[in-house]
Order: structure tokens, then C-alpha cells, then sequence
């Protein structure tokens, strides 16, 4: 009986450990951690407006250069140690030869590896396995995205009206 007490307690002390981490970890820090990651992908984020929360980190009018050349303009995005939410991104420059420039949202969150994305291009699901270090994309494609980006769905593979797109890190 003595066991589980100690398992018990155990559990209840990683828990507590778990919370207060989350607590007082600090959210400028999330921020920084970020922009700095990005910076490492060569691709800079330029904001107005950045605000720590206790929660997490949000940004608002985002430009995103990749290079010197912008690639998106985003209205917000939202880091927190569970998810990453960015809303109202508009494409521009290169990127806009690629997909429609409209995405309403993306959503990622890195725990489970599950991303999710719809916009003018259609709805887009991904999965991140982080054990066998794939991507895996599955593009349920709008009609401007069939009719006018015919170039970038041939990078996917069609199955059952769905295009599929894998990809190893």
C-alpha cells in the first residue's frame, strides 16, 4: 500500500512541477524565442505591436521577410507553449506565384504534431510525427486553387480527391 502512496505523490508532485513551470516561465522570453528561431530560418518578422501575456505571446501586423523580400503579411499571430495561432494572412512577392494570397488561419500544436490551415487555397491538414521525422500534408483544394495553381498541386500526390505531400527533416 505503501507503493502507491509514493506513486501517488509522485504524480502529483510532476503535475505541480508541470503547472508552475508553465506559470513562471518567462513569456518574453516565448516571444524572443520565436523571432530568434525564425532568424535561424532566415526569415525575419517585423511587428508593430508585441504583447506578453501570462499565458503566452501574441503579435499583431506582422510582416514576414524572407530575405529582404516580403513574403506575408499576417494581422496576428499567437505563441503559447501548447499552440501557435496565426489569423488574416495575406501572401505578397513570390509566394503569391505559389498559393492564393488569402489564408484566414493557421494552427499548429507542437505537443501532438497537428497543424491545420484553410484559406482561398482550400483546407489543409498536417501531422508532425517528431519519432520518425516526418511531415505528412493532406490538401483538400478549393476550385481557384485547382484552376489557377495547377503548378504547386503537382508537388503533391492525388489520392481520393485529396493531395497528399510527405516530406522527411
Amino acid at each position: 500500500m505503501i507503493w502507491l502512496k509514493r506513486i501517488g505523490l509522485a504524480f502529483a508532485a510532476l503535475v505541480l512541477w508541470a503547472v508552475l513551470t508553465a506559470v513562471f516561465v518567462s513569456k518574453e522570453r516565448l516571444c524572443n524565442l520565436a523571432v530568434n528561431q525564425a532568424a535561424k530560418a532566415g526569415v525575419t518578422l517585423c511587428f508593430t505591436d508585441r504583447d506578453a501575456s501570462p499565458l503566452g505571446c501574441s503579435m499583431k501586423n506582422v510582416t514576414l521577410l524572407y530575405g529582404h523580400s516580403p513574403v506575408a503579411r499576417i494581422g496576428e499571430a499567437a505563441f503559447l507553449p501548447w499552440k501557435i495561432a496565426v489569423r488574416n494572412i495575406k501572401v505578397e512577392g513570390l509566394a503569391a506565384d505559389m498559393i492564393p494570397a488569402n489564408i484566414e488561419s493557421v494552427t499548429f500544436r507542437p505537443l501532438s504534431g497537428k497543424l491545420h490551415s484553410n484559406g482561398d487555397f482550400g483546407v489543409l491538414e498536417g501531422r508532425v510525427s517528431w519519432s520518425s521525422r516526418t511531415l505528412t500534408l493532406e490538401l483538400l483544394p478549393s476550385s481557384l486553387m485547382k484552376r489557377r495553381f495547377t503548378q504547386t498541386l503537382r508537388m503533391f500526390k492525388k489520392r481520393n480527391g485529396k493531395y497528399t505531400y510527405a516530406l522527411s527533416f
